[in-house]
């Protein structure tokens, strides 16, 4: 691919997600939506209060990362609206419709705006880990229009890339030895949401196999929290380390849906099916919460072991597996939280070509995961074919996305063997 056709496609997938952002948007953008607007209304003192404050739609769930990232797009919202308002103003041919357009659906665009660039970020973290010219460009592609990328950002509007980009530039740049950055951006990620702490172990692992000076070590964590703890001083009453851990521990990490599976197509939903069942629900003598989080340790110990037996060491293979892992074996599981194993599969698919067959039927699949339920576009067909028979169709697809699984796990353990004769 020519540089010019490498800039054409880029130019492409941007335009394409712009358009797409402005056209519709998952419910969950108008909480996002409802907390930029708020956050400048009650301050950010008051913005977690739940007793004082009225919300439009949910509560604030996310760290306060999440937060800035709202009441910044809103000001930006206002920012390129009183633009467009002062032309209508000034020019009188100008149309006036737009501004009723704008008024409705311009900050929804705005606010999926992050997660726009997230995506490009990636696809430059997978330029720059991608070595060959023509492999790496080829790399890109195959992430940028990845239909579960784009409908994870430009469609739905979440916030999945944004976290997945801080997380992925975190091992970049530790890979580079620039130890600080490294912990801070991973800092950031789980103050922006915690979702991507599924890593930490192997983060960890890695971090103490560089063997940077204890000087490096001591500055590079307590730095990182001093700056996040600035962060949550606009936030807090009182002490803002208190405050932050009051935070995560009474709302971030357990005030969600706590349910076996939810939506997301795995091994839970073959054996529990797609309706929401209580995680606490037992299965035999251990509840499904209980052999989640086993089987999840399980494969977690087998990434580690044959990772450090092996000779090649394969960090991206790693991350897929671990991303995988979590969405396949672990319960509570929401239809977005594959995203991860798409930045690092990417990576290792054009390192492995016998593996895209496999990149290709998972995002299939998890298309159809995140189609399930919110029914966008609107496909007939699609939709009764998911629905049929008490929706008996994503008990099978969670189970061929285990069959996938296993050959993706079996493959890294066959390659970690080889590497060792």
């Amino acid at each position: 691919m020519s540089k010019n056709k490498f800039i054409k496609l880029l130019i492409t997938a941007f335009f394409l997600r712009a358009v797409f952002s402005f056209l519709v948007w998952h419910p969950d953008v108008n909480s996002n939506i409802d907390w930029g607007t708020r956050i400048w209304q009650y301050g950010f003192k008051a913005f977690y209060d739940p007793d004082t404050n009225v919300w439009s739609y949910t509560w604030p769930n996310q760290p306060p990362g999440t937060a800035y990232i709202f009441a910044f797009m809103k000001k930006v919202d206002e920012i390129v609206f009183n633009f467009f308002w002062n032309i209508n103003i000034k020019v009188p041919f100008f149309p006036s419709n737009v501004m009723y357009y704008l008024e409705g659906h311009l900050f929804p665009a705005i606010s999926k705006l992050p997660s726009i660039l997230a995506d490009f970020g990636i696809a430059w973290l997978i330029y720059k880990n991608v070595k060959d010219n023509k492999l790496r460009k080829f790399a890109v592609a195959l992430w940028l229009f990845n239909p579960v990328v784009w409908y994870n950002s430009s469609i739905w509007g979440q916030t999945d890339a944004v976290v997945s980009f801080l997380v992925f530039l975190s091992f970049y740049l530790l890979s580079k030895n620039r130890a600080l950055l490294s912990v801070f951006f991973y800092a950031l990620s789980i103050y922006t949401k915690a979702s991507l702490l599924i890593f930490i172990p192997f983060y960890i692992l890695l971090l103490i196999g560089k063997r940077f000076p204890l000087k490096t070590y001591f500055l590079s964590f307590v730095i990182s929290f001093v700056l996040i703890i600035l962060f949550t001083i606009p936030f807090s009453k009182g002490n803002p380390v208190v405050w932050l851990y009051y935070l995560y521990q009474g709302k971030v990490f357990v005030q969600q849906l706590q349910v076996i599976t939810a939506n997301a197509f795995n091994i839970w939903t073959t054996i529990a099916s797609i309706h929401e069942r209580p995680q606490t629900q037992m299965l035999g003598p251990l509840s499904y919460q209980v052999w989640g989080t086993l089987l999840y340790a399980l494969s977690y110990f087998l990434i580690f072991w044959f990772y450090m037996k092996s000779k090649v060491k394969n960090i991206f293979y790693v991350l897929s597996l671990i991303a995988f892992s979590s969405f396949m074996l672990l319960t509570n599981m929401h239809e977005r939280y594959l995203y991860p194993l798409f930045p690092f599969y990417a990576v290792i698919v054009v390192q492995n070509r016998k593996l895209l067959i496999v990149y290709i039927l998972v995002s299939l699949i998890s298309l159809l995961n995140l189609y399930n339920f919110w029914w966008f576009p609107r496909i007939e067909l699609v939709v009764n074919f998911l629905s049929f028979s008490n929706r008996l169709m994503p008990r099978i697809l969670g189970f061929v996305m285990f069959l996938l699984y296993l050959f993706l796990f079996r493959a890294y353990l066959r390659q970690t063997k080889a590497s060792r004769l």
